[in-house]
């Protein structure tokens, strides 16, 4: 009779008896909880609960089995326990102690249910950032121009100088040699009346100096910060966060740093486009 009770309580979680229902009371660091039998009974074969199912566990005067680990800490893992559930308060932030306990107890349910959560997430992220970041995004007149398809500078300015330009100087003549008489004495040729203006236009500027004046005013973030990448594009730089999105200009990037980094603004110059932000709270 004995052996059949058991096997329903064991394996159908029929409780015959009513050993499910008892309280089990429990001394963590200090901290006493109160719970059910029930809420340990998928735990009867593990390592630390095993032995408190069975009434084996080390137990204090008052009769409560203690276990020595963060007492307030474990209000959060027997909630778990209780409900299948990850319940932290909106401003918790001990994360990190809280994944080490998890870990102690050995619940990997539990361990999924916190690197998976938001804030976790959050939290690991600003641990890598550095307290103060400085971020150049130059204002558009201020950056250089794209080249034209023929390697030229292209922009307003420039397609309105071309087409009120004289015709580009060609070398001056040798200080050894008179003048020719078909040119003026700046250099420039003399053409017969009526005969059309053919100068050639100015070579392209080499393309190393093009790709230094480029990058000398490119988009800047010092120190480099994770999830934040500078690109070049045919517009322009732009900033890519997080392999999604694109940002275009200094408010979009800085916004960014605000909502999703956690950092505040100590300084802004509109004029530069420079920015210098820092994280609260004491370096």
């Amino acid at each position: 009779m004995k052996a059949t009770v058991m096997w329903l309580q064991n394996s159908l979680g029929v409780d015959v008896t009513g050993e499910w229902a008892r309280d089990v009371h429990l001394n963590v660091g200090g901290t006493p909880y109160t719970t059910r039998r029930h809420t340990l009974r998928a735990l009867k074969d593990h390592r630390i609960f095993g032995p408190i199912v069975d009434g084996r566990g080390h137990r204090c005067e008052d009769g409560s089995f203690l276990i020595d680990r963060d007492g307030p800490l474990f209000r959060y893992v027997l909630a778990f326990l209780r409900d299948g559930r990850l319940t932290v308060p909106e401003n918790f932030n001990e994360w990190e102690m809280l994944l080490q306990e998890v870990r102690f107890f050995d619940l990997p349910e539990m361990e999924e249910a916190v690197l998976c959560r938001f804030e976790y997430q959050r939290s690991a992220f600003r641990r890598q950032l550095p307290h103060g970041v400085y971020v150049w995004w130059p204002p558009v007149q201020q950056q250089p121009q794209t080249r034209s398809a023929s390697g030229t500078a292209a922009g307003p300015r420039a397609s309105a100088a071309s087409a009120t330009a004289p015709a580009a100087p060609l070398s001056p003549p040798s200080s050894s040699s008179p003048a020719s008489p078909s040119s003026d004495a700046v250099g420039r040729p003399r053409h017969p009346e009526g005969s059309k203006d053919t100068a050639a236009a100015p070579p392209p500027p080499p393309a190393a100096a093009f790709e230094s004046a480029v990058s000398s005013m490119c988009v800047r973030i010092v120190p480099p910060l994770p999830g934040l990448a500078v690109e070049m594009s045919e517009t322009g730089p732009r900033v890519r966060f997080r392999e999604t999105e694109v940002l275009h200009d200094l408010d979009q990037l800085v916004a960014v740093l605000l909502a999703a980094y956690g950092f505040t603004v100590q300084h802004w110059d509109d004029v530069q486009g420079r920015v210098l932000l820092s994280l609260p709270g004491p370096m």
